[in-house]
């Protein structure tokens, strides 16, 4: 049976003890947001103008972090990079295996989550791959096309635009 005093130390946790601090500076939302838009309109470029899918929608929230979370693990080269390569594999391996029902999308996803943690790849963005391959029915040129090419694109484009701030050093590290 639960008591009271068990109850109250779990109230206290989910209260939250400090006030937020995820307060940035008009120059540091300017670079970032100027990075996003320019690596984004690029990556929609290469779409219309190759005929080929690479705008798709875990970019857009990777390109987020690499730009604003560039001192974050989240936002480094080896998470970004490594995860989308993660992902996708997993998911076209399960999608040719066993198809694209939810309880495989769940599956893939599942599995990506643990791989992305057990490797150290942790890029959350990421996580949405599975789903628009599966849904998709891409195969394994989707892995290289738009994802491998796309998330080196996106770092490329976050070694430029972080390095342009003085007071920004990126990446922290590659592997």
């Amino acid at each position: 049976m639960i008591n009271n005093q068990d109850i109250k130390p779990m109230f206290q946790k989910i209260r939250g003890h400090h006030t937020s601090n995820n307060r940035t500076t008009f120059s540091d939302a300017a670079i970032a947001s100027v990075g996003v838009f320019i690596c984004m309109f690029t990556i929609f470029e290469l779409t219309k103008y190759t005929d080929s899918l690479w705008f798709i929608a875990s970019f857009g929230a990777s390109s987020m972090l690499v730009m604003t979370a560039w001192n974050a693990p989240v936002g480094q080269p080896r998470n970004v990079i490594g995860s989308h390569l993660i992902a996708s594999f997993i998911a076209i391996a399960v999608l040719n295996l066993f198809g694209s029902s939810p309880v495989m999308m769940s599956l893939a996803l599942c599995c990506t989550i643990f791989c992305m943690l057990m490797t150290g790849t942790f890029h959350p963005p990421a996580c949405g791959n599975p789903i628009i391959i599966m849904m998709g029915g891409y195969s394994w040129e989707f892995m290289f096309q738009p994802i491998l090419i796309g998330a080196i694109t996106i770092v490329v484009f976050g070694l430029v635009i972080n390095n342009l701030h003085p007071k920004r050093k990126y990446p922290l590290y590659w592997w």
